[in-house]
């Protein structure tokens, strides 16, 4: 009978050489070029200031001014007391959401024009609203 060949003495197989790599990575899909038409936030001529003044009274507060265009947010600003949300880039079709909460009485006063229009009153508890730019 013939001997059986130990493991250790066969020849392992020389591993196959792997492909050159390309330095470049390969791009599955044409990238557009972005310009700043293509920006949501951006400045437009038709761009104006806009103050929200949030006064609190008889008690204390805190709230969140949010502007938003085409779904994107643009601004977030927060106060937790009495005081004016300066917002330099507002234009026809914004959205701007105001929450908080206050303790005694709120009152939200936008200086462009908004509907619904205001200012708008808040007694305690939440405040939640929300106005289209006109």
């Amino acid at each position: 009978m013939a001997a059986k060949k130990s493991g250790a003495s066969r020849k392992k197989a020389e591993p196959k050489p792997e492909p050159a790599k390309s330095s470049k990575p390969r791009r599955t899909t044409k990238v557009k070029k972005i310009s700043t038409k293509d920006l949501v936030a951006r400045l437009a001529r038709a761009s104006v200031s806009a103050n929200i003044d949030i006064t609190f009274t008889s008690g204390i507060g805190q709230a969140t001014a949010s502007l938003f265009r085409n779904g994107v947010l643009i601004n977030l600003q927060s106060v937790s007391n009495t005081a004016t949300i300066f917002l330099s880039d507002v234009q026809r079709g914004d959205s701007i959401s105001i929450n908080g909460v206050c303790t005694g009485n709120a009152t939200v006063a936008v200086s462009v024009p908004t509907s619904p229009k205001t200012p708008e009153n808040f007694s305690a508890g939440n405040i939640n609203t929300g106005y289209d730019v006109l």
